[in-house]
């Protein structure tokens, strides 16, 4: 019984001296938070500011004399978004910095006209940090209808060291004279 016991206080002594080994670390770690791509997600709609200069639609044959065939080059965007709450419409702002005319073929060969956008902005979120954005779309002239991409970069606060990418997908209402988009992609924070 004796030889069970020192036994057992033996293996009790190696546990513990084994245990404690595992906690105590001869250098101090630090955590680090990793670089990871988040979703991003966004309803967000555009209103023309009318009172930025237009841009003739470079369509072939269009009457430069009409005022209908401009588009305004800045716009204000409004909706929401992941990781931004409702934007601050007054602050949230796209510019049109090129504008140009495409003729694509579909697969039979028949000719498909598309406005294709180019430009810049900033989109500010609920609490006031923002971040820098490029952009373009292309815009179905048959339909409406557009694709685009934004690409966002660094920016205040909460955006300091983000970067991001997002599809767009979205339509024209010429009537409303809106335009309305859904965006799907990442962001990722620097910390």
């Amino acid at each position: 019984m004796k030889t069970l016991i020192s036994f057992f206080f033996i293996m009790m002594m190696m546990f513990v001296a084994c245990t404690k080994d595992q906690f105590v670390q001869e250098e101090n770690l630090e955590l680090k938070k990793a670089k990871v791509p988040i979703p991003m997600k966004a309803d967000f709609c555009a209103t023309p500011d009318m009172t930025s200069t237009p841009m003739l639609m470079p369509i072939p044959g269009l009457d430069s004399k009409d005022p209908k065939n401009y588009l305004p080059s800045k716009m204000f965007v409004s909706g929401n978004a992941t990781h931004m709450g409702k934007v601050i419409t007054e602050k949230s702002v796209c510019l049109v910095n090129e504008l140009n005319f495409l003729v694509e073929p579909d697969a039979d060969g028949n000719p498909h006209f598309f406005l294709m956008q180019i430009g810049i902005g900033v989109m500010t979120a609920a609490n006031g940090d923002s971040y820098p954005i490029t952009w373009w779309g292309k815009t179905s002239l048959a339909d409406w209808t557009y694709i685009g991409e934004v690409t966002m970069f660094s920016g205040t606060g909460k955006f300091e060291g983000m970067t991001g990418t997002v599809q767009m997908v979205g339509a024209v209402d010429m009537v409303a004279g809106t335009n309305c988009w859904k965006a799907d992609g990442f962001m990722e924070f620097a910390k």
